[in-house]
């Protein structure tokens, strides 16, 4: 089977949230409950990379039983077919599978996931890539409480991205990007789709002319009506009487109700009027470099990106109808998520504190160093020493509150340390501090 790989160190969901500064709950296995739970954001990952992927044939069988219109690239695939297209998806040295979110409650996600079999809608389709792995069960789940899991979960994803250069395996769509093209259609299989709600109609046929009531009826219905125009008669007279009693004083002293304001349409901009739940809460520690970079980064998304999605919003609404809008709907949450990140590279900027080492000499790694290390796994490698905001792995820059990053902080050029990380324990030899 073919796998895509991925060139850049694994990054795990412990760091991918502790990356934008958001509190850490789990690992818990996968089918473990989450409780208790309320709104947020989930990462799905591996304990290890693995450079083959493991996909369950017998899955993928049930899954073409599940879903019978499901077709590959136009045409009904074979169980082969299916499984390599879905493994060309792979990333080799990542562990992250899935990034998702609740707004009401991350353990009632989670559950549903768990009892929907592959190739069903229902209860919960959210992931349902997950279920073609063969070794599932020891996929693990971190998880952080947030009112604005929404938000976190397209800022996540966008990390990942950065850094692993693909989404997660089981993320069939991300924040600022086209849906991935898979081929398929028609993967999922709802029993109630296409049906109408069941109605009771009872009908029947009048003949044609004048209709014929019998005497009696007629009689029945008459009494009645005359019943109801007595009764709403009294009830009006009654009004009056008690309006014409009441005292007349210059102040109206009788509880009134308030009107009901309309209700708004809720967006990720105006959700974002306060900085949701873990935003620029501390200090976010940047070095020159990473505050210029968050500056033009910030200058890029208001002077250019902004208004490029603004025109494509309206040209999208020229179209007429968007329900059936696949452009709007695209462009709406490209807004959503560049908003939210206006509105955190702002909050960042405003609570930046520039890294200035006090180590003059450069013996003792301090924030901001760059370190030259031996590792047993990879060899050498250099690291910058830097704060949670300006992380990127790919660049060699690792975060002071990483695993890594915590144990190299006071060490000196010499000494040798062991790091437990997620997938395992790797010892370091500090070569040069700089």
């Amino acid at each position: 089977m073919t796998t895509t790989p991925s060139p850049t160190a694994p990054i795990n969901g412990h760091d991918l949230l502790r990356a934008l500064e958001l509190p850490i709950e789990g690992p818990i296995l996968w089918g473990r409950p989450v409780v208790p739970s309320g709104a947020g954001v989930f990462i799905v990952e591996l304990p290890a990379p693995q450079a083959k992927v493991s996909i369950d044939p017998s899955a993928i069988r049930q899954w073409l039983e599940r879903a019978p219109d499901l077709r590959l690239d136009g045409k009904r695939p074979t169980v082969a077919e299916l499984q390599t297209r879905l493994a060309s998806f792979w990333l080799a040295s990542q562990v992250i599978l899935f990034i998702g979110s609740s707004q009401k409650s991350v353990g009632a996600r989670l559950s549903g996931m768990y009892k929907t079999p592959l190739g069903e809608r229902r209860p919960q389709p959210y992931g349902y890539w997950l279920k073609t792995l063969r070794d599932l069960n020891r996929a693990r789940i971190w998880w952080s409480p947030s009112a604005e899991g929404e938000l976190w979960e397209d800022a996540l994803i966008d990390r990942f991205v950065k850094t692993a250069g693909a989404l997660p395996y089981a993320q069939l769509v991300g924040p600022s990007a086209e849906p991935r093209a898979h081929g398929l259609t028609a993967p999922l299989h709802d029993e109630n789709a296409g049906r109408a709600p069941a109605r009771s109609t009872h009908v029947t046929v009048l003949p044609d002319g004048p209709v014929e009531v019998p005497p009696a009826r007629a009689a029945r219905g008459a009494r009645a009506a005359a019943a109801r125009t007595a009764a709403a008669a009294a009830k009006t007279t009654a009004a009056r009487k008690a309006a014409a009693d009441k005292p007349v004083s210059s102040r109206d002293n009788t509880p009134r109700r308030r009107p009901i304001p309309k209700a708004e349409p809720t967006t990720h901009a105006r959700r974002l009027a306060a900085p949701p739940v873990g935003m620029a809460i501390a200090p976010t520690h940047l070095t020159t470099e990473g505050l210029a970079n968050m500056r033009a980064e910030l200058v890029e998304l208001t002077t250019l990106r902004r208004p490029e999605v603004i025109s494509r919003i309206k040209a999208a609404r020229e179209l007429g109808d968007l329900s059936e809008n696949a452009d709007y709907e695209a462009a709406r949450k490209e807004q959503s998520f560049l908003e939210g990140r206006v509105q955190q590279l702002e909050q960042m900027i405003k609570n930046a504190v520039i890294i200035h080492s006090t180590n003059e000499s450069g013996s003792v790694v301090d924030l901001g160093s760059t370190v030259v290390v031996e590792t047993d796994r990879h060899g050498e490698e250099t690291f910058t020493i830097v704060g949670s905001a300006e992380a990127d792995a790919s660049a060699g820059k690792i975060s002071f509150t990483s695993p890594i990053g915590r144990a190299l902080l006071g060490r000196k050029a010499g000494e040798k340390i062991r790091v437990e990380i997620p997938a395992g324990s790797m010892d370091f030899l500090v070569i040069e501090v700089r």
